[in-house]
C-alpha cells in the first residue's frame, strides 16, 4: 500500500460509521469501543448475542464471523472479527495515535500484554465473573481457587507498575485498554478492599487509567467496591 492509499483508507475509516456486532456490556466490545475514543474511529454497537438466534439469522451472521461469535466490526473494507485483531486495525487506522506504540519494542511488549490479557488472564477470571453473576452453579473450592490463581495474576500487573505509570511507555496504549476494560467489573464487584490491599500500584493506576476521559465515556465513573457483591448461590 503506497502512502496515497494509506491516506485514503484513513480517510475513509475517519469518515465512515462503522458497525460493531455484540453487547455494550461485554468488556471485549468495551475494548473495542475505548479503542475507537482513542482513534477517533465512529462506531455504532448492533447489540447481538449468538446464542439463541434462529438458524437463518446466524447463517446471514456467519457470513461475517464463521465462528458465529462477537464481537465483528464491518469495517469499510469488509468484517474483521477476533478483538484483539479489531483493535489493531484502529489503532493502525490513526498514524497520529501512539497507542500501539511509539517503535518496534513497544509494539511487541503491548503484543505481549493482549496475547496475555485473551490467553492467561481472561481465562483465570471469567469463572469467577460468571460465577458472581450467577451464570454457572457456585462451587467453593473451584471459586477459592480462582480467586487465588487471579492473585497471582494480578501480582504480576502490580510489580509491573511499581515504577510504571502505563503497562507500556508513557501513554496509554492498547495494554492498559485490554487490562483496565476487563478489571473494570472486578474493581467495582469482586476486589474489595481487603482483596486490594496486596496490590496498592494495580489499584492506583486503576483509578488513574479509569479516569481518563475516553474510558469513561465508555466504562462511566470507576467505582472502587467497599464489599464484594454477595456469589449467586454461596449461601
Amino acid at each position: 500500500m503506497n502512502n496515497n492509499q494509506f491516506k485514503n483508507k484513513l480517510r475513509i475509516i475517519k469518515t465512515c460509521s462503522m458497525k460493531l456486532h455484540g453487547l455494550s456490556h461485554n468488556p471485549r466490545v468495551r475494548r473495542v469501543l475505548i479503542t475507537a475514543q482513542y482513534t477517533g474511529a465512529e462506531i455504532n454497537v448492533e447489540h447481538f448475542f449468538p446464542r439463541g438466534q434462529p438458524e437463518e439469522v446466524l447463517n446471514e451472521y456467519k457470513k461475517k464471523n464463521p465462528n458465529a461469535l462477537v464481537p465483528t466490526l464491518e469495517a469499510p473494507e469488509g468484517p474483521i472479527y477476533e478483538t484483539n485483531a479489531i483493535i489493531r486495525y484502529l489503532a493502525r487506522s490513526n498514524e497520529g495515535s501512539n497507542i500501539y506504540g511509539k517503535n518496534d519494542f513497544e509494539k511487541a511488549q503491548i503484543d505481549q500484554y493482549l496475547d496475555w490479557v485473551i490467553l492467561t488472564l481472561e481465562p483465570a477470571l471469567l469463572p469467577i465473573f460468571v460465577t458472581v453473576l450467577g451464570h454457572i452453579p457456585y462451587n467453593k473450592e473451584a471459586f477459592e481457587g480462582g480467586i487465588e490463581n487471579g492473585k497471582k495474576l494480578l501480582r504480576i500487573l502490580d510489580d509491573r507498575l511499581k515504577q510504571n505509570k502505563y503497562l507500556v511507555g508513557d501513554s496509554v496504549t492498547l495494554a492498559d485498554i485490554a487490562v483496565v476494560s476487563l478489571l473494570s467489573f472486578f474493581f467495582r464487584f469482586v476486589f474489595d478492599e481487603k482483596f486490594r490491599k496486596p496490590f496498592p500500584n494495580l489499584t492506583k493506576y486503576y483509578e488513574s487509567v479509569a479516569n481518563e476521559e475516553k474510558f469513561k465515556n465508555i466504562l462511566g465513573k470507576p467505582y472502587l467496591c467497599k464489599t464484594a457483591l454477595p456469589v449467586h448461590g454461596s449461601n
